[in-house]
């Protein structure tokens, strides 16, 4: 079996097609993150129970969310820079064990804020060991023109998980209490330990380095990683924004009709997981486009059109249901296609021997965009007149693709940024 092991982005092979086996491990390991994450967004689901169960208003409901997010922010500036020197491979493992715990743990023990908040830190801290270390392991993989697309199946699988899980447990809360829902995802996710142990045991790089593995800001020095690290911020404010609310909003959007409210509660959610379900395709799909584009050309053009629906979203809520289904689903892909972009683009254009840092402050100082979204969010609901509290705050979202689409253009005016794409940009 070929290994492909810390090469710089000058130097690596640029591979045409995928190998067989190759596929087969990336299809292995795809389908082994999205079962670990099946009860990612089980919170979600459950969230306009919870919140009356628990009396909490819309900022603490978003912070119990972006604990998930602060969690996986330290986990980003304390483990993933240690696969420079340990490699990838256990980091992977034990954050994965970390991960299923805490989910498990939280439908039994979670009453209120602050066990919340722990509990979903924890798991937080499990999914970037999981995550990142699973994006390196592709990019020492797959080189050249196809690395996007490998990269886009495995964040596709991230995404896939997060809008089944809240189909899945939503429709589980028709017949069982939300604790019930929660904890049997939880444990159908176990499933992906073994998948974790085969999918690991297939793949012989991986391995440590000199590194003193630590966390290396000298990264920060690249000007393309800066504008592929701002641009990465605010596609993860907006999406977990979106991740959050959107099924909230579509409760909303039920109840204003007279649906009775814990019925409202089940529609939404499997509405709103199905339509993100529709999105999750996005980040293979963008993969595609940018291996053939550009990585800044064709991230800007989804900032364009997801920025568009969310100028446009929030002002349906009188729009027949169907209709907002269709802009929601729109929405879900925009939101998701160019995540795989920003990732793949930092292995191009970062050094083999500190890429570890390099995405470490990525996901760390991406997802504190992430972190800030659903409270960012929640808080302009709590603040904005009753009748525009929605349309208010989706805009805000809009004006943020805007920055971010600005700092792409620049992006594509840097000389380094021959190194995205093997030379598209």
């Amino acid at each position: 079996m070929r290994t492909r092991q810390n090469q710089d982005p000058e130097s690596a092979p640029h591979s045409e097609g995928f190998v067989r086996r190759d596929v087969a491990w990336l299809v292995l390991m795809s389908l082994m993150l999205y079962t670990l994450l099946l009860p990612i967004s089980s919170y979600v689901a459950a969230l306009s129970v919870v919140q009356v169960e628990w009396g909490l208003n819309n900022t603490q409901a978003g912070a119990i969310y972006s604990a998930y997010l602060a969690g996986s922010v330290l986990s980003a500036l304390l483990v993933v820079p240690a696969t420079d020197r340990f490699g990838p491979k256990y980091i992977l493992l034990g954050s994965a064990v970390l991960s299923l715990v805490a989910h498990t743990l939280f439908p039994l023990l979670a009453n209120g804020l602050v066990s919340s908040v722990i509990l979903r830190g924890i798991a937080g801290i499990g999914l970037v060991g999981v995550y990142m270390p699973g994006l390196r392991l592709i990019a020492e993989r797959f080189s050249g023109g196809r690395r996007g697309t490998a990269m886009g199946l495995f964040v596709t699988a991230q995404y896939l998980a997060n809008s089944s899980s809240v189909a899945i447990t939503g429709a589980l809360m028709s017949t069982f209490e939300w604790r019930d829902a929660y904890l049997m995802t939880s444990l159908a996710a176990f499933a992906g330990l073994p998948m974790a142990l085969l999918v690991l045991r297939m793949h012989r790089g991986g391995g440590g380095g000199r590194s003193t593995g630590r966390l290396n800001l000298n990264a920060l020095r690249n000007p393309p990683v800066r504008y592929l690290i701002l641009a990465y911020g605010l596609h993860a404010l907006q999406l977990f924004a979106v991740r959050v609310w959107l099924p909230v909003f579509l409760v909303g959007v039920l109840v204003a009709r007279g649906v009775d409210s814990a019925q409202a509660a089940v529609t939404g959610a499997t509405v709103g997981g199905l339509a993100l379900v529709i999105g999750s395709v996005g980040p293979f799909m963008g993969g595609i486009i940018s291996d053939r584009w550009g990585r800044a050309t064709s991230a800007s053009a989804i900032f364009a059109l997801s920025g568009s629906c969310a100028f446009l979203i929030g002002w349906t809520a009188s729009m027949p249901f169907g209709a907002i289904i269709v802009v929601s689903g729109v929405y879900g892909w925009a939101i998701a296609a160019d995540s795989a972009i920003y990732s793949t683009g930092i292995t191009e254009v970062s050094s083999s021997s500190d890429l570890g840092s390099t995405m470490a402050i990525q996901a760390s100082l991406g997802l504190l965009g992430g972190v800030v979204g659903p409270i960012l969010f929640g808080t302009i609901l709590d603040l904005s007149p009753y009748t525009h509290e929605w349309g208010v705050a989706f805009s805000v979202l809009g004006v943020l693709a805007i920055v971010a689409i600005a700092g792409l253009q620049r992006l594509r005016s840097l000389p380094r940024s021959r190194l995205l794409a093997k030379g598209r940009g």
